[in-house]
């Protein structure tokens, strides 16, 4: 984990109305005055003065403040982006399916015993608060110390955000833990090499840990989901394209036309062309 500030300020509103969206990276926010309603799939959750709010990357969400509202906001990275191009901060729910967002930020969840709520007073709120004002100070500068000394405050409530809400029930984690994103991965990345290792890097976890709460959540070890979902996407072609089979099995992900027809008759109990024949 290493804090990077992408965006922070106080902001002013008048009247405050988002559409749904997507964040790609964390954003925090403390109510100084006013109230907002933030909506998170099915649930609403009503922003007072002396909250703070987590949401957190990937999450559906809008923000509808109906009369004047203050409110400290920090966008902040908690993990490398690769050296990749970043994405932007924002990202409409339209787009909620680009190929792109598997580069997300990973949720806390991912990570033992971390579960921040969407909305929280901490037991140092006032502290809290204050260090978030001198980040904005800070950062607005414009200057390379003062930025750097933005950090380190970012850092510092950070730190104290998860010290704070760190679970001490191991098994609670576990069962908060989402793969969800997972087959969108998948799907993506159907025509190249993909291995249960990559993916349990993707969510900073060990193969067998991944492996495992892959199997509890989809009933099937990972290497048989993608096998599943490629013979799918075959189907698919046979179906509605003319393609030779040569192309499918790249499409696919099959190292050969020979491998292609082995895998398509153990899960179909007959070979691709006859597929292709009976259409």
């Amino acid at each position: 984990m290493r804090p990077h500030i992408r965006y922070t300020d106080l902001l002013h509103f008048k009247q405050w109305n988002t559409h749904a969206r997507i964040i790609t990276d964390y954003l925090l926010l403390y109510v100084q005055d006013g109230s907002a309603q933030l909506t998170i799939d099915a649930n609403t959750y009503l922003l007072k003065p002396g909250q703070f709010s987590l949401i957190q990357p990937g999450v559906v969400h809008q923000l509808e403040s109906e009369s004047p509202l203050t409110v400290m906001a920090l966008h902040f990275e908690l993990f490398s982006s690769g050296g990749g191009e970043r994405l932007p901060m924002i990202v409409p729910l339209e787009r909620g399916t680009h190929p792109e967002l598997v580069n997300l930020q990973p949720d806390l969840t991912t990570f033992a015993d971390i579960a921040v709520p969407v909305v929280f007073k901490s037991s140092r709120n006032e502290w809290m608060a204050d260090v978030f004002l001198q980040i904005i100070e800070h950062w607005n500068r414009q200057h390379t110390l003062a930025r750097l000394q933005a950090h380190v405050y970012a850092a510092e409530i950070i730190l104290e955000l998860l010290k704070e809400y760190t679970s001490q029930d191991s098994s609670e984690h576990k069962n908060a833990i989402s793969l969800n994103w997972v087959p969108a991965y998948m799907q993506y990345r159907l025509s190249e090499p993909l291995s249960v290792e990559e993916m349990a890097r993707k969510a900073f976890m060990s193969r067998s840990y991944f492996s495992m709460l892959f199997r509890n959540q989809f009933d099937m070890a990972p290497h048989q989901y993608l096998l599943k979902l490629r013979l799918e996407h075959a189907t698919e072609l046979l179906r509605g394209t003319s393609m030779p089979l040569q192309n499918i099995a790249d499409s696919c992900g099959f190292s050969s036309v020979h491998h292609f027809s082995k895998m398509y008759k153990l899960r179909f109990g007959c070979p691709p062309s006859h597929r292709r024949h009976k259409q």
